[in-house]
């Protein structure tokens, strides 16, 4: 009786597979895994301190001259109430904000409950829509936080803020037919 032989791996196919196995590992090496890496996951900038932290702080504007409305929260993380002032480009706004301890204020004007409380607005924000401006942010008698925040139109999520952010954001004219084609 005569049986068959059973197929073995032969070492070209251990090669094979050891190559493709180190090919793969490679990958790792060149692209690493961008899920470990921090991001603000918002439109705005995060700032993060010894007492308070800012969650999407940004500003929305049409620019130009055009009042601004200043976004984002405020965290007390200490155990003390906080008052916080907000410097636009060098100017201050008012009011400060006070923060509770170990909770947190918008700086757009929503309260918890949803309604509008006072906003900080800007009386005129010289920079364009789509730049980016200073913003600081002191706490009485303690750190000062700075960073550089967009500056964002008044359109879309951020339509609420038009009537603070110098109006509401015209869609540009369609180019009709015949007009201007040579």
């Amino acid at each position: 009786m005569t049986t068959a032989r059973t197929p073995r791996p032969t070492r070209r196919t251990g090669a094979l597979v050891a190559a493709a196995g180190l090919a793969l590992a490679g990958c790792s090496v060149n692209s690493p895994t961008t899920t470990n890496i921090e991001y603000a996951p918002a439109d705005g900038v995060e700032l993060d301190g010894e007492v308070v932290d800012v969650r999407d702080l940004l500003v929305v504007s049409q620019g130009d001259g055009a009042p601004a409305v200043i976004s984002g929260s405020v965290i007390n993380t200490s155990a003390e109430p906080v008052t916080v002032t907000v410097t636009v480009d060098g100017t201050d706004l008012t009011p400060e904000v006070t923060v509770e301890p170990e909770s947190s204020a918008r700086l757009d004007g929503v309260d918890p409950d949803g309604s509008d409380g006072q906003r900080l607005v800007l009386d005129a924000l010289e920079s364009p829509a789509g730049q980016n401006v200073e913003i600081r942010m002191q706490v009485e008698g303690g750190e000062a936080l700075s960073t550089i925040a967009p500056v964002l139109l008044p359109q879309g999520q951020y339509a609420q803020f038009a009537d603070d952010a110098g109006g509401t954001v015209e869609p540009p004219a369609e180019h009709e037919e015949g007009e201007g084609d040579h």
